[in-house]
């Protein structure tokens, strides 16, 4: 009885940390100050199911790349509670009420020459597709930064909508699509394994025909998610 006692008390114990970081994603999805507009799409975007699988916590260092409106770098920052450090690349957030965050940079620079430090976390979302039409990018000279900036034991997550099977970056402009086998293969060859993938944006009645704007395909796409570490 003693031995299963205290079994039972160390899986108590042992789980308690993650329940304390599920109630802070809560708290930061929830949070009274997210806007409407932002809490509207939670549905489609699973914010939770995301963030359990990047464990951002207090005093990392995270970059939201290609950061957009901010939907993401807003959940970050009250994650990270005004410690550690946020970059918010092309992040547009003005319009956001974070001005009791003073960890967050809004840089500019694609090829991340502007973040001169080692950072835990790096994390795109629906933009995958973009570095492939930006024509001025190098994608393995950015996936090698990416490799070298990003800690040990750090995390690189990408999420983006799927494009039909051996279709590859061809519908990369059109639908903005881009084949999930394709992404999967290209940042594994620069050095990554795949550590863990979610189905939770997984939608197999998507109709990859169709562009991602669409009213009929907005917001309800198939999309990927990957998690990426090094390989040591």
């Amino acid at each position: 009885m003693k031995t299963t006692t205290l079994l039972l008390t160390g899986l108590l114990v042992s789980s308690l940390p993650t329940i304390a970081h599920s109630n802070k994603i809560e708290q930061a999805i929830n949070h009274s100050d997210r806007p409407l507009q932002d809490k509207s799409r939670d549905q489609n975007r699973k914010p939770n199911e995301i963030l359990k699988l990047l464990e951002i916590k207090p005093n990392m260092k995270v970059i939201d790349y290609i950061a957009g409106g901010g939907y993401y770098s807003e959940i970050f920052a009250r994650l990270l509670n005004d410690t550690g450090k946020l970059y918010s690349v092309k992040g547009r957030l003005s319009k956001r009420d974070l001005k009791n965050y003073r960890n967050i940079s809004v840089t500019k620079e694609l090829n991340l020459s502007d973040i001169d430090e080692p950072v835990d976390r790096i994390f795109t979302a629906l933009n995958y597709h973009d570095i492939v039409n930006n024509k001025k990018l190098d994608r393995q000279v950015l996936l090698k930064k990416i490799y070298n900036k990003l800690n040990n034991n750090g995390y690189f997550v990408v999420i983006d909508h799927n494009a039909a099977p051996g279709s590859g970056i061809s519908q990369t402009k059109s639908n903005h699509r881009i084949e999930s086998t394709f992404v999967l293969n290209e940042i594994q060859a620069a050095g990554f394994k795949l550590d863990r993938s979610l189905s939770v944006l997984a939608n197999p009645k998507d109709n990859f025909d169709l562009d991602v704007w669409q009213k009929s395909t907005k917001g309800k796409t198939d999309r990927f998610v990957y998690r990426f570490k090094k390989v040591l």
